[in-house]
């Protein structure tokens, strides 16, 4: 049963994060990136995005 559950975790993983990204970008402001709204980008991009506005535009590219 532990297996299963951990299972579980490891599938929405990467969901959570894209979830994180999302919520940080619109506590600042961020709704949009080049017209597409923050949900329909991929993870990289939300990534992007995030390193971006928080980081700085030096270690985004």
């Amino acid at each position: 049963m532990l297996h299963q559950e951990n299972k579980s975790q490891q599938q929405k993983t990467p969901e959570l994060k894209k979830d994180f990204y999302i919520q940080q970008l619109l506590r600042i402001g961020v709704y949009k990136y080049f017209g597409k709204q923050l949900y329909e980008l991929s993870m990289n991009e939300l990534q992007d995005v995030y390193l971006e506005y928080y980081v700085g535009g030096d270690i985004a590219q």
